[in-house]
């Protein structure tokens, strides 16, 4: 996504307000015909299976726009190791990453 371009989902927005900044995120994005909580479950399994501190997930759906938004909570002292997991276990190409969080 470039970064001049703006998300138009008023559910990623709705989610982005709700963010704690006491914490990272990372957010994935993924177009869907039908809403289905498993258009996300091969990245929660690597993700899952990671060794890093993530404290919980949320799936979200934007039925209006045809998107999937998977908002994962993780300790903000490993943001940058814990999107190099990410990145190394691999994200689909259809899907877009996104990462919230004061940087230390």
């Amino acid at each position: 996504m470039k970064a001049e371009t703006q998300h138009n989902s008023p559910v990623f927005e709705k989610i982005k307000r709700s963010l704690d900044p006491a914490y990272s995120y990372l957010i994935f994005e993924k177009a869907f015909s039908s809403p289905d909580s498993a258009v996300f479950q091969g990245l929660i399994d690597g993700i899952t299976h990671l060794n890093s501190e993530i404290f919980d997930s949320k799936i979200y759906h934007d039925k209006n726009l045809g998107l999937s938004l998977l908002v994962v909570r993780i300790d903000p002292g490993r943001t940058d190791d814990v999107m190099q997991d990410v990145l190394n276990i691999g994200i689909p190409n259809d899907v877009i990453f996104y990462s919230y969080g004061s940087r230390i």
